[in-house]
């Protein structure tokens, strides 16, 4: 009570709505819906990443295939071919043992890369903001060596933003629904408030109290209740991520929390925009309910 009195004035419930039952578990609901929201953010975070982490390893970097039976000559002449290309910055020829390094996680160490008609690789950096024909630079390392494979790795990034569009598309409906949720909870537990409360309503109605001060009391305790379920929900998303934290360094993920750990400024923005995102919410949500509620009271 002593409590309740130092508060400002806008901020005092003289309604015991704090006494229902019908509030009692809605921050709890609401805590599940920010904990789902706030992981789907974090799931964005993750792929914008991983997508400008493959950007800027991949678009600058191609791969030549040249077949195991190719003479050195013709392996200088598919090199001159390509560092005379407009928009490749070099070509690097790798050793057999580099070859052998490479793929000494799938064979092994204890298999003999010679025994093996492994291709030679030509390992090529190109400038991404240079237009490369690759159709006629395919075309003429072929007419040197035929059978020469040039990957390209635009075609696939393209496919996987493609990919990762409909992902997010995904997520962002996710985010919807939950705070459309969230909405119908509010609604629901903002009519109950008002059936369980209804004499005393029309009593402070008799008294002169206005819509507004009545809708006061309900925003105030949804805006309380939804701040409560931010914080819980809120808290355990960042316990999430912190307990993922070091399977995202075991596999090098680009996870906040791998990247930076506590100290991602995005992950703590997301958390405290979600937490005041739900109390926002749900107080809108009771307020608009609850003056339409009464407009229709007699």
């Amino acid at each position: 009570m002593i409590g309740a009195a130092l508060l400002p004035r806008q901020f005092r419930l003289d309604l015991p709505l704090r006494r229902d039952a019908s509030g009692r578990f809605l921050p709890w609901i609401i805590a599940l819906m920010v904990y789902l929201a706030a992981v789907g953010g974090i799931a964005l975070i993750w792929l914008g990443d991983t997508l400008n982490q493959w950007d800027e390893s991949l678009t600058s970097k191609l791969t030549l295939q040249i077949p195991a039976d190719t003479s050195a000559a013709r392996i200088d002449m598919v090199l001159g071919a390509l560092r005379q290309t407009k928009g490749v910055v070099w070509a690097y020829l790798l050793a057999p043992e580099e070859t052998a390094k490479l793929l000494e996680p799938w064979l092994g160490s204890s298999v003999s890369i010679a025994t093996l008609p492994l291709p030679r690789l030509v390992d090529v950096r190109v400038d991404p903001h240079v237009a490369i024909d690759y159709a006629t630079l395919r075309q003429q390392l072929d007419t040197i060596v035929q059978g020469a494979q040039l990957d390209n790795n635009g075609t696939w990034l393209a496919g996987v933003r493609e990919f990762a569009l409909r992902v997010e598309g995904v997520i962002t409906a996710g985010v919807l629904a939950v705070t459309a949720l969230i909405v119908t909870i509010v609604v629901f537990t903002a009519r109950i408030g008002l059936a369980i409360h209804r004499t005393i309503i029309e009593l402070l109605h008799l008294l002169g109290a206005q819509d507004s001060y009545i809708a006061r009391q309900f925003q105030v305790h949804a805006l309380g209740l939804g701040l409560r379920g931010g914080v819980i929900g809120g808290t355990a998303a960042f316990a999430t991520v912190v307990v993922l934290g070091p399977a995202a360094h075991m596999f090098a993920l680009p996870v906040p929390i791998a990247a930076y750990g506590i100290f991602d400024w995005r992950l703590w923005l997301l958390l405290i925009v979600t937490g005041l995102a739900a109390g926002g919410v749900a107080m809108l949500t009771a307020r608009i309910t609850v003056l339409r509620q009464l407009a229709r009271m007699p």
